[in-house]
C-alpha cells in the first residue's frame, strides 16, 4: 500500500506539471489531490511503518510533522490560502531544525551518508522556501544542493558498488525529491521573463510621460472665471496621486531596503523627481531599471491584497486605493452638479459621461478569476505581480485619475 500511494502521489504531481506546461485546466485540482490527499496518506503510512519498528520514534514523529507541514505550506502558498506562511514557518523554522538536531545526535559518527543527507534535505528545503518567497541568495543554496547531492550519490556508488541505483533510494526520498522538483518548476513557471520585465519598465516610462502631457493639456482650457472649482479638483486629484505614490515608494523601500536620494536622470538612481507643489497634480518619476530586486512578488501582494486572494484584507493598501478612486469619481460628480457656470445641457452631458465611467469601474470590482468567483479588482490586478508590475499597474491607475480630471476641468 505504501509503494502504491508513493507511486500515485508522484504520478499526480508530475501530471499536474504536464497540465501546467500545456496550460490545461485542472492543474490546481491535481495539486490539491496530490499534495492535499495522497502525500499526507503517504506520510501517515510511513509514520506507521517506522513507528512499529520501535526505533527512533521521536525522529520519526518529527519527520512526519516537518514533511507534512512543509508540503501543505507550499500547497497553501501556491493556492493563496490563508495560513501558508505559518505552515512554512512551523516546518522550516521549528520542526525540521529540531529533527536535524535529533538525527545528528542519534547517528553514529561513521555514518557519512546520513550526515550529508541531512544537510542536503535542509538545503533543498531552504532553497524551496527562498524560491517561493523570492528571497536573495537562492543561487548560493542551489549550488550547495548540487554539491551535496553529488557527494551523496558518489559516496553511495563507491561504498555500495554493484547495487542498482534504485535500491539506494528510499520511497520517502523519492516522494520528497519529486515534490520539491515539482514545486520549483511550478514556481519558476510563474516568474516573469526578463523580456517581459523590460517591457514593463518601458511601459512605466511611457505612462509617466503621458501623465505629464495629460496634466499639461488639462490646464490649457479651464472653465473661465472659476479658479476655486479648478483648485478643488486639482487638490482632490493631487491627494489620490500622492496616496498611490506613497504606496509605490513604501513597497520599493521594503523590497530593496531603501530608496536612495533623488537624482534626476541618473541611471543608477531609483527616484528621479517628486511633484514640486503638493496642491498641484503630479506623480513621482521613477527609474525602475535601477531596482536591485525587480522580481519580488510576496511583498507587493501582501501589501496590496493581504493573505487571502478571495477575501481582501480590509487594511490592505490596495483596497484603500480602490475605495479612494471610487470616492473621487463621486466627488467629481458632486462638484460638476454644483458648478455655477455650467449650463444645464453641458452639466447633463458631463454628468452622464462621469456616471458611465463610474459604472464601468463598479462593474469591474468583482469578477470571476481562474477557478474563483467574485474576486476583487485589486486581487485580480496584483495577483502574482512582481514589484515592477505592481508599480506599473498603480501608475496605470494614476493615468486614469488624471484623464478623469481632464474630462472635468478641460
Amino acid at each position: 500500500m505504501k509503494k502504491f500511494i508513493a507511486l500515485v502521489s508522484v504520478s499526480l504531481l508530475f501530471l499536474a506539471l504536464l497540465f501546467k506546461s500545456l496550460e490545461w485546466p485542472g492543474t490546481d485540482q491535481l495539486l490539491i489531490l496530490a499534495v492535499g490527499l495522497f502525500y499526507p496518506l503517504f506520510y501517515l503510512f510511513d509514520l506507521i511503518v517506522e513507528w512499529k519498528t520501535g526505533k527512533a520514534r521521536l525522529a520519526t514523529a518529527l519527520y512526519f510533522l516537518g514533511a507534512f507541514f512543509l508540503a501543505e505550506g507550499l500547497l497553501f502558498k501556491l493556492m493563496h490560502w490563508p495560513g501558508g506562511n505559518d505552515l512554512l514557518i512551523i516546518s522550516l523554522g521549528l520542526v525540521l531544525p529540531i529533527l536535524l538536531i535529533v538525527r545528528a545526535i542519534q547517528q553514529p559518527r561513521n555514518e557519512v551518508t546520513a550526515r550529508f543527507s541531512v544537510l542536503l534535505f535542509i538545503a533543498l528545503s531552504w532553497y524551496s522556501l527562498f524560491s517561493l518567497l523570492h528571497f536573495p541568495g537562492k543561487v548560493i543554496l542551489l549550488v550547495a544542493v548540487l554539491i551535496l547531492a553529488m557527494l551523496v550519490v558518489l559516496y553511495e556508488l563507491v561504498k555500495k558498488e554493484g547495487q542498482p541505483i534504485f535500491q539506494l533510494v528510499k520511497h520517502r526520498h523519492l516522494v520528497n525529491a519529486s515534490a520539491i522538483v515539482a514545486f520549483l518548476i511550478i514556481i519558476d513557471s510563474r516568474q516573469i521573463s526578463v523580456r517581459a520585465l523590460e517591457s514593463e519598465i518601458t511601459r512605466q516610462l511611457d505612462l509617466q510621460e503621458k501623465i505629464d502631457q495629460e496634466l499639461e493639456f488639462g490646464t490649457q482650457e479651464p472653465f473661465s472665471g472659476d479658479a476655486k472649482f479648478i483648485r478643488d479638483i486639482d487638490q482632490q486629484t493631487a491627494d489620490l496621486l500622492k496616496t498611490i505614490d506613497e504606496v509605490k515608494l513604501s513597497i520599493i523601500q521594503e523590497v530593496n531596503n531603501g530608496i536612495g536620494p533623488i537624482r534626476n536622470a541618473d541611471q543608477q538612481a531609483i527616484l528621479w523627481e517628486k511633484p514640486a507643489i503638493a496642491s498641484k497634480p503630479g506623480i513621482v518619476t521613477l527609474n525602475l531599471s535601477a531596482l536591485p530586486n525587480k522580481t519580488n512578488v510576496d511583498i507587493p501582494m501582501y501589501r496590496l491584497i493581504g493573505d487571502n486572494l478571495t477575501v481582501l484584507n480590509r487594511h490592505s493598501v490596495g483596497l484603500r486605493i480602490w475605495n479612494d478612486w471610487i470616492q473621487l469619481q463621486t466627488q467629481f460628480q458632486k462638484a460638476v452638479a454644483a458648478h455655477p457656470n455650467l449650463d444645464s445641457t453641458s452639466r447633463t452631458q458631463l454628468l452622464g459621461k462621469l456616471q458611465k465611467i463610474q459604472n464601468h469601474w463598479q462593474e469591474q470590482e468583482y469578477k470571476p478569476y481562474h477557478d474563483f468567483r467574485n474576486i476583487h479588482w485589486v486581487a485580480r490586478t496584483f495577483d502574482h505581480a512582481t514589484i515592477v508590475q505592481a508599480i506599473v499597474r498603480l501608475t496605470e491607475l494614476q493615468y486614469e485619475v488624471v484623464r478623469l480630471r481632464t474630462l472635468v476641468v478641460g
